[in-house]
């Protein structure tokens, strides 16, 4: 990955290959809008699996229960991790995104599974009419808990002050290279869904480090394109938006996910499958299984 983010004359093929994360779980709020959707544990290990197939290398997995709700049940994410480790060897992320009022413990019960990675979010941002709280003691928490569970962080960056606040816990020895940062742009409040600040960030980074860009308020394939065009990685699924186009709703998280990987291929990028994408973040050490075959 270039330290600028930028191709600097290079053609888009001799870039790694493309990382797509996949985030099937959506915010309780949207349960009403998708009554169709199945989101027990099995459920999302379906749309999981089937992003994977679509294309998908990373599972951004919140812990819900069958009813769509978050959970501080570890049981409900086990059940999740089970149904997608038999049938796929996806890299799973567990977030540490939550509501104010739980604590750090509460928010962080995916990094008691088997995950790989987990979402870090280094600092307090504006959501909408609110202010989506993460203290300088939580965020120090969830790091030194994801070094010691030898968990890579994927570091959720809001706004441009969170790199800074990320390179003090690169100093604190609990975050290990190769860093991969997430640019979550677009959110009302915080920093809005524009190529100049996808240059900003990418620019902003500390060596070696791999970066995404994940686009809230429709703005999703827009900046994904963006990202990949610019040697960046990329997320999609309804956790971000769950339409297809402006008044179709996507049939499935996978549907997004071929896109975005349709989209790749046509720029001559390839897609990386899990066992690349683990090359790629230096991941090891933590258990999965092994599928009898690829991704279509």
């Amino acid at each position: 990955m270039l330290k600028s983010g930028l191709l600097r004359g290079r053609r888009i093929s001799d870039i790694e290959p493309l990382l797509i994360a996949v985030a099937p779980s959506i915010p309780p709020y949207m349960r009403a809008g998708l009554p169709a959707l199945d989101v027990s544990p099995e459920g999302i290990a379906d749309e999981v699996v089937r992003a994977w197939n679509a294309g998908a290398s990373i599972a951004h997995l919140h812990v819900w229960d069958e009813y769509g709700q978050p959970t501080q049940e570890l049981a409900a994410f086990n059940r999740t991790i089970r149904s997608i480790r038999e049938r796929c060897d996806i890299i799973i992320e567990g977030s540490t995104g939550g509501f104010n009022d739980l604590t750090p413990v509460e928010r962080s019960v995916s990094l008691q599974a088997e995950v790989e990675m987990a979402s870090l979010n280094p600092g307090s941002v504006n959501y909408d009419a609110g202010v989506y709280v993460n203290a300088p003691e939580a965020v120090a928490y969830w790091a030194e808990e994801m070094h010691r569970r030898r968990i890579k962080p994927d570091v959720a960056i809001f706004e441009a002050g969170m790199i800074a606040n990320t390179v003090r816990l690169i100093e604190r020895g609990w975050m290990e290279a190769p860093y991969l940062f997430s640019f979550v742009l677009g959110q009302l409040g915080a920093l809005e869904a524009t190529a100049r600040n996808l240059c900003f960030l990418s620019q902003g980074l500390p060596p070696a480090s791999h970066w995404a860009a994940v686009g809230h308020s429709g703005h999703d394939l827009r900046i994904a394109v963006m990202a990949m065009s610019m040697g960046g990685h990329v997320r999609a699924g309804f956790e971000d938006n769950a339409y297809y186009r402006p008044g179709e709703p996507a049939v499935s998280n996978a549907q997004l996910v071929e896109r975005l990987a349709r989209i790749a291929r046509e720029l001559g990028r390839e897609v990386a499958v899990p066992a690349m994408a683990r090359e790629i973040l230096k991941l090891g050490g933590r258990s999965r299984t092994q599928p009898t075959s690829g991704p279509d």
